[in-house]
């Protein structure tokens, strides 16, 4: 069975200055997950800015990073540090809580995207990996590119190993080209377009839109924009647990929520740079 759309939901822009350009596809008013995913950002700047270039912490969440253009290096309070480039990717579990920063090496293109912990992994001992381009599994056939950092399509297998069965996909198509990619037929699946225009399922998705899509076997897109379309596909299973957001915090609980605050205030999610002191 093809999936079709369920619902079309346009990304709103944060940030439009000249030199930053941010869409937010997730969390909406009207929508405020796809399966385990709670945030979908995806940002282009031009200079060394960035959006979390200071020290800052996170507590109940895996944060997930997909570097298209340009380089970043990575420092957290666990004492890591690591550098991105273009093709990269990376997975911080913040679990307890963790305080990290995200240093731009000058322009960049990417998404940064948050998946609820499960309740039982809320308290989990901060972790952190990154994948290299090359490391990536990739295909190209017929005017489609498929990098899948997640989950499983079309026989390709991500490295991501995440809390929550998780879809992860980069899917770039030439002008006219068509796909059609089996996937997990019972998967809370969607697709968001960051460049170009495309058909699925017989609806036009522009970009800054996310698409959720129904059950099916089956997500099959056409590029139908004059260049280019970056598409990426993510979701799967369904969240477990209540989705209650305080800013970098994410808890099924008002008391876990409490309880981070506390932690980050007392420094038991370590610090950087002085922070939280």
């Amino acid at each position: 069975m093809e999936r079709t759309i369920a619902a079309l939901l346009p990304g709103h822009r944060v940030i439009d200055d000249g030199d930053m350009l941010l869409w937010r596809a997730l969390p909406l008013e009207e929508h405020n997950h796809l399966g385990p995913f709670i945030f979908i950002d995806h940002y282009r700047h031009k200079s060394q800015r960035g959006i979390g270039d200071k020290p800052h912490p996170h507590a109940g969440i895996e944060v997930l990073s997909y570097l298209l253009e340009g380089g970043v290096e990575h420092r957290d309070s666990m004492g890591m540090t690591d550098r991105l480039g273009p093709g990269d990717a990376q997975c911080i579990r913040a679990g307890r809580g963790i305080i990290h920063a995200e240093q731009p090496q000058g322009g960049r293109h990417g998404l940064q995207l948050w998946t609820t912990l499960p309740p039982e992994q809320k308290l989990a001992e901060p972790s952190y990996a990154s994948f290299r381009a090359a490391d990536i599994p990739s295909l190209v056939r017929e005017g489609v590119q498929l990098k899948v950092m997640a989950g499983r399509v079309d026989n390709l297998e991500g490295p991501m190993r995440l809390a929550s069965p998780t879809t992860l996909a980069h899917i770039r198509l030439a002008p006219g080209a068509t796909v059609s990619l089996p996937v997990d037929g019972t998967a809370e699946l969607g697709l968001y377009v960051m460049d170009g225009q495309v058909n699925s399922g017989g609806a036009v998705i522009d970009p800054g839109k996310l698409a959720l899509l129904t059950p099916g076997e089956h997500v099959n897109i056409t590029a139908t924009g004059s260049g280019p379309s970056d598409v990426i596909l993510l979701g799967s299973a369904p969240v477990e647990g209540a989705i209650l957001f305080s800013g970098p915090f994410v808890m099924d609980t008002p008391e876990r929520l409490a309880q981070a605050k506390r932690d980050f205030v007392s420094g038991k999610m370590g610090t950087l740079d002085g922070v939280p002191f």
